[in-house]
């Protein structure tokens, strides 16, 4: 049967390819971007993640319950709560990096980190390449629970800096919330490598955004949204997660249901090389 729809013109044709090229290319420079600060992250941090990983397994020695398992599959609700984030509070990405899609079938790799935990950051500096190939190519589900955990209070607390400034991300401009996620880890990192708690700051948040190739609409709305703690619901609903799941210890990392040793994992392929059922060995035990 023909068709009704009228053929495109040939200038028609021609924007289509170029808005076509223009989203591949921009794509590759936020892959790129992520790249250069996996790369800052690692020369940094040198040896530390491998030690970061070992001392975290550590902290995480008391069984952990509840945790991990299957995507949850509504959304938040209520003011204060970003968009794509779920009813438990966790962001889900998917084959194309971005919030709110995932894989059928595909392993879920749950994360529970605090953006003020020096051993995630260490974590995500020696994973971020990694686990960006598995989303690619649909191996896994990357599923982020982030929450204050180790800072006692909400005052000046980085953490709730850092989500706040996510959530707008979320809002307003999605397909830059892993690379945000990445870059203010490796922001932190540095801070942490030199020991200048006066770098915590929401100039300091802001920066690694703009590193990420965060426009500078949605920076200065982070600013604001810092100030007003626009996102406070959804920092309250994910402490409540992490209380009710029993997070003793962060990272704490699960593969579908089953928690993971970082010793484990501590190899810039571990997680790929633990999917495929060739876990890394202990060199250690060599």
């Amino acid at each position: 049967m023909a068709s009704n729809q009228p053929r495109p013109t040939k200038a028609e044709r021609r924007e289509a390819a170029r808005a076509k090229a223009r989203a591949m290319r921009e794509e590759q420079e936020r892959r790129e971007r992520r790249a250069r600060i996996t790369r800052r992250s690692l020369l940094g941090l040198g040896g530390v993640a491998v030690v970061g990983a070992a001392a975290a397994l550590v902290v995480n020695s008391r069984k952990d319950t509840g945790l991990g398992g299957e995507i949850v599959s509504e959304l938040a609700q209520g003011d204060g709560m970003p968009a794509t984030v779920r009813a438990d509070g966790s962001i889900v990405f998917g084959p194309d990096l971005t919030p709110g899609t995932s894989t059928d079938g595909a392993r879920n790799l749950h994360i529970y980190f605090d953006y003020s935990c020096h051993y995630c950051a260490n974590f995500e500096a020696l994973h971020a390449a990694e686990i960006d190939s598995l989303l690619s190519d649909g191996t896994i589900n990357l599923v982020l629970h982030t929450a204050r955990f180790l800072e006692k209070t909400n005052d000046g607390s980085w953490s709730n800096m850092v989500c706040n400034a996510l959530g707008v991300v979320l809002d307003q401009e999605p397909a830059s919330a892993l690379a945000f996620h990445q870059a203010v880890l490796a922001r932190f990192a540095e801070i942490y490598a030199a020991q200048d708690s006066s770098a915590l700051t929401a100039a300091s948040v802001t920066q690694a955004a703009t590193e990420a190739g965060v426009s500078d609409a949605v920076v200065a709305q982070m600013e604001t949204a810092i100030a007003d703690n626009t996102y406070s619901a959804w920092l309250a609903l994910n402490r409540e997660t992490f209380s009710q799941g029993g997070v003793s210890g962060t990272p704490t990392v699960c593969l579908d249901n089953e928690r993971l040793e970082l010793t484990a994992i501590a190899t810039e392929t571990g997680i790929t090389d633990y999917i495929q059922g060739g876990a890394a060995e202990d060199t250690s035990a060599q």
